[in-house]
């Protein structure tokens, strides 16, 4: 009878790049952000410096990453572009003599609504069922604690779809003399409370 060591393998190195903090929520990136530059500022206030691959320096670059992440969720594009075309743009400005104007670029929607006439063939009654369904769409969408640029777009898309159809319903149940046209930009709220007697 032979013994065999069996010595514990070594764990799997872990990458962390951009990839690594997808999987995160906004909610938890932002938190780990804020806590890596909280400890930075820490550190620099107590007058340690920060070296070159220190454990303040290491969170310093995790932050970065993490908010790149954050940004493309946000936007679509990469943060390193965006800042490098902003840097081109400044100093073309700079030598021109201009004001910069560094805009953020957004990605267009890929999703177009439904428009209004999509909805005319529908019952009351299913108008008010499918504006339901897509302010509940919208509210599914948004309601996580990081939506994606596709899930922002689709919660657009289904909020201009239910407002759409609203508004189909709303002509419909409109005076005669409105029938047909389109609903006016004339908001109407639920009375405040203290009109409520």
């Amino acid at each position: 009878m032979s013994k065999v060591i069996e010595f514990p393998q070594a764990p799997e190195a872990v990458v962390v790049n951009e990839e690594f903090f997808e999987k995160f929520a906004d909610a938890a990136l932002l938190m780990m952000c804020f806590e890596s530059v909280a400890d930075a500022v820490e550190v620099v206030g107590d007058g340690v410096k920060i070296h070159d691959r220190d454990e303040i320096h290491v969170k310093l670059i995790e932050a970065c990453m993490a908010l790149a992440v954050l940004f493309r969720r946000r936007t679509g594009h990469d943060v390193q572009q965006v800042s490098a075309d902003h840097l081109d743009e400044e100093r073309r400005c700079l030598l021109a003599g201009e004001v910069a104007r560094l805009l953020i670029p957004i990605k267009a929607s890929p999703i177009n609504p439904l428009p209004a006439s999509a909805f005319a063939s529908l019952s009351d009654h299913a108008l008010a069922q499918v504006s339901f369904n897509y302010a509940s769409r919208v509210s599914d969408h948004i309601k996580g604690n990081c939506p994606t640029v596709i899930e922002l777009d689709l919660a657009q898309t289904h909020s201009m779809d239910a407002m759409n159809a609203l508004s189909v319903l709303i002509s419909r149940l409109a005076p005669t003399a409105l029938q047909g046209k389109p609903v006016s930009a004339d908001k109407i709220s639920v009375p405040g409370p203290e009109t409520l007697q």
